[in-house]
């Protein structure tokens, strides 16, 4: 009975032991398997980091060679430049959808622009679009390419996010490329911002970043279980997401590869998951294998309950199974870990293989030393030589910019140049030399020494398309040459005064606008338009005036006095036209019309016009007041004639004395107006006689006192001849000179009040000639002072004199006359204390002969 359950024991005990080892050994295959996989993605994923980082170094090569074009000037603005090849340069790469300019504006030229242009930079505010606000700095996109549905809004500040401002501001500082993610409303795009290394950090290029072009060859001929999903996050606080290949695909909560790179001026994370995460089929039977060992387990328990008695038995069996089972599970731990280090190195091994033989770039694999280990097809076809004749060559033999220098071990040389894609010669068959771009990378396997991979590319065709480019931007730039000349021969040509303006600065104008203002070209091109302005009020007057008109697409024109280099002024018809209205900064295009001629004419005419009229009005005057001259002592003689006459018969002698005086009086009065008039048209047709000899001035002065010395007593005025300094002896007329003399001691008896005095006096000025000077002063009203050259013209009269005393307005005429024929000057001021002053000065000696008197 014993035997029996002994042998049934046995089975019992192999049939567990069997079952156990084949548990140990699906569950080693399943951890095998499982290592085998993630091994394979690990590898699938350290290929996609590198190439997915040479492709990120070519598109910022690529990037920043397209900058360099785009703000090119030769003879052209920026916005021109930018304008021509933003379509070829978004043509020639598809990892570029659009192309922006971006301008760093300050508060100020913030300011100017806006007052001048009437521009606002706007901003995203709650998404709505509205004026941007106040910061140390805008960015402002003043041109896109294309300009479609999907472009960002005209004059957007991209500065308005903090963490774009300061990625922004770290390009402009640093002049590298830089990623950032840009928001505009609901439109979100990844952009790469340029700094030209030939201009000012004032401006920057924007690169639209299309992630299908750029992820295109993620997982491509990849078979499902190793598909790879791919996240580019900036090393931002908070990390910004550039670019997700499966944005749908819940993330997985940890990466199977991170790394970082510095590309540009950032660090980016390149973060690559697996896209299928399920384990190796041999996991999924683990749950069947431990449910049969439990069921094992029970049935075990089951035997012992079944056979207390044979526990001793068992317990020895037991423990020696238990031995047995120990030593058979460290072997095969021991084989798996074997198995674990072998088989994974040798796939390793056979897909870097196939890698390296299959790539369509020249690849080598060099030792620590710089030995050739490798060399792929692609490599050997490159060269023009078969593999086995490049083998343990040194790299410098083959790749002049990897052959050591100055006794530099291979690793210090090649140390520099590691991650950074760069161009070098290689070295082909019968020494003719390629110009190649390579990438060199160190590999750090576990187990091995480090190897170095060199990756080339031949870059020929990229260089000839490079070099056609650049014929192309030089004939299109000759092209652009020529028709600049032509249009500027047009200029010179043209008569009419031109001028191209850009913000309100000259950028070009012709030799008649030069020759027009009175202006070089030195001191006109790039300067303001205000140098033809008068004042600040007019030049900002005029652009608030016109530049609506133009911005709207409207030809503007005015009429201005400008202000030339000489400081006169002139005035112009100005006509202006935008180049383009939607983008004023193209500027505009202006012509001068000189219409000063025109202008001086019709101002003549006006005053002419004027003149006209008021000679008809004084003449007017003129006759209303010698028509009461006249009547006056005509009734006056007539009247006293008839009164003579009447009382001739009474006898009464006086009274007919009397009348006879009055008679004689207004007779006398009416030959002086005759005289006048007689005296005019003697001047007028310069038939004025005169009879010039050596006199005593003071003498002709105090005769015409001594007959005016009655009409003064009449109206209560004292006549005072003050003492000549010296005798004044003079050429000139006497009749003549007392008549002036007469004339002014008259107006001035005629104007003065009641009660005051008529002063006369005289001066001498040594010289030669010496001059004699009389004055006549009075307490009048005295003459305004706008008045006091224009009473000295025929049939004019004071303002404050016209109160009714008579007068024809010839006399001063007739005087200034005289005076003029004696070579002398007659002028009037008024008195500190009131009063008017006439005065008059001869030479003492002139050219006519003359006779002692």
């Amino acid at each position: 009975m014993k035997t029996d359950q002994k042998t049934r024991l046995t089975w019992l005990g192999s049939i567990v032991l069997a079952l156990g080892i084949w548990l140990l050994a699906m569950v080693l295959q399943a951890r095998e398997n499982q290592n085998t996989y993630r091994n394979q993605q690990l590898t699938q994923a350290t290929l996609q980091l590198e190439h997915l980082t040479q492709r990120i170094q070519q598109l910022t090569q690529a990037g920043q060679t397209a900058t360099e074009l785009l703000v090119s000037t030769n003879d052209r603005t920026v916005h021109n430049s930018f304008e021509h090849y933003a379509p070829y340069v978004l043509a020639s790469s598809e990892a570029f959808d659009f192309v922006a300019l971006i301008e760093r504006i300050s508060p100020a030229q913030r300011q100017n622009i806006e007052e001048q242009q009437s521009l606002s930079i706007r901003e995203f505010q709650g998404g709505q679009l509205g004026n941007a606000g106040q910061r140390a700095m805008h960015f402002v996109a003043t041109l896109q390419h294309p300009d479609d549905g999907k472009a960002l809004p005209s004059r957007l500040d991209l500065g308005a996010e903090p963490a774009v401002y300061r990625t922004l501001v770290q390009a402009s500082a640093a002049g590298q490329p830089v990623i950032a993610r840009i928001r505009a409303g609901n439109l979100q795009r990844i952009a790469v911002f340029f700094s030209p290394k030939a201009r000012s950090q004032a401006i920057m290029v924007m690169f639209g970043l299309n992630n299908d072009a750029l992820l295109a060859k993620l997982n491509k001929d990849t078979p499902p279980a190793l598909q790879l999903r791919l996240r580019l996050l900036l090393n931002d606080n908070p990390p910004q997401l550039i670019a997700d290949s499966h944005p749908g695909h819940p993330a997985s909560a940890l990466p199977l590869l991170s790394a970082t790179r510095i590309i540009g001026g950032q660090r980016i994370s390149f973060e690559l998951s697996p896209l299928n995460d399920s384990p190796p089929s041999g996991y999924q039977q683990l749950p069947l294998a431990l449910g049969m060992l439990l069921a094992l387990g029970i049935l075990i328990a089951g035997g012992r309950y079944y056979n207390r008695g044979n526990l001793q038995e068992i317990h020895r069996q037991n423990g020696a199974l238990s031995l047995l089972q120990q030593s058979n599970q460290t072997l095969r731990l021991h084989h798996a870990q074997q198995q674990q280090h072998i088989k994974p190195l040798q796939e390793a091994e056979e897909r870097y293989r196939h890698v390296l033989h299959d790539a369509a770039d020249g690849m080598l694999l060099l030792s620590a030393q710089g030995d050739v280990l490798e060399v792929n097809p692609a490599a050997a076809a490159l060269i023009g030589q078969p593999r086995d004749a490049l083998l343990q060559l040194p790299a410098g033999a083959l790749i002049s910019e990897l052959h050591c220098r100055n006794g530099l071990r291979f690793e210090q040389h090649a140390s520099p140049l590691l991650g950074l894609p760069f161009e070098a010669m290689l070295i082909c068959d019968q020494s003719f030399m390629l110009q190649v771009e390579l990438s060199l990378s160190l590999i750090r396997p576990q187990l091995s020494e480090p190897v170095y991979l060199v990756v080339c590319r031949n870059i020929a065709a990229r260089k000839e398309r490079e070099a056609a480019l650049i014929r192309l931007k030089d004939s299109l730039a000759e092209q652009v040459e020529t028709q600049n000349r032509q249009l500027t021969a047009l200029l010179d040509a043209s008569p009419m005064a031109m001028a191209y303006i850009v913000d309100r600065q000259f950028k070009q104008v012709n030799k008649a606008f030069l020759e027009l203002f009175a202006r070089e070209e030195s001191s006109t091109v790039d300067h303001s338009t205000r140098l033809i302005y008068d004042s600040d009020e007019h030049y900002l007057r005029t652009g608030r005036l016109i530049y609506p008109l133009l911005y709207e697409g409207q030809v503007t024109q005015n009429t201005l006095r400008l202000q030339r280099g000489d400081g006169n002024t002139l005035w112009v018809n100005m006509y202006g036209r935008a180049v383009k209205p939607d983008t004023p900064g193209l500027g505009s295009v202006w012509l001068y019309q000189d219409i000063s001629t025109q202008r001086n004419t019709e101002e003549a005419l006006r005053q002419a016009r004027d003149l006209a009229e008021e000679t008809s009005r004084a003449k007017t005057e003129f006759l209303a007041n010698m028509s009461h001259e006249l009547r006056t002592p005509l009734h006056a003689i007539l009247g006293f004639a008839e009164m003579g006459e009447a009382r001739s018969h009474g006898g009464d002698g006086n009274k007919i004395a009397h009348c006879f005086e009055r008679i004689h009086n207004s007779g006398s009065r009416l030959l002086s107006l005759l005289n006048d008039l007689l005296d005019l048209a003697k001047m007028e047709v310069g038939k004025m006689d005169y009879q010039f000899s050596r006199s005593d001035l003071e003498q002709v002065v105090r005769e015409a006192v001594e007959d005016l010395r009655g009409q003064a007593g009449k109206c209560h005025v004292t006549l005072v001849q003050h003492p000549a300094p010296a005798r004044l002896q003079a050429e000139m007329d006497p009749f003549r000179i007392g008549q002036v003399v007469r004339n002014l001691l008259s107006n001035a008896i005629k104007f003065s009040p009641r009660g005051s005095r008529v002063e006369i006096g005289f001066s001498l000025t040594p010289g030669q000639p010496a001059l004699l000077n009389v004055s006549v002063r009075d307490h009048g009203p005295g003459v305004p002072q706008g008045e006091q050259e224009r009473i000295f013209d025929k049939f004019i009269q004071s303002s404050l004199t016209k109160t009714g005393a008579g007068g024809t307005g010839l006399g001063l005429a007739i005087s200034r006359e005289i005076i003029s024929a004696h070579h002398g000057l007659i002028s009037v001021h008024n008195a500190a204390d009131g009063g008017a002053i006439f005065s008059f000065t001869l030479p003492q000696t002139h050219s006519v002969p003359h006779k002692e008197s």
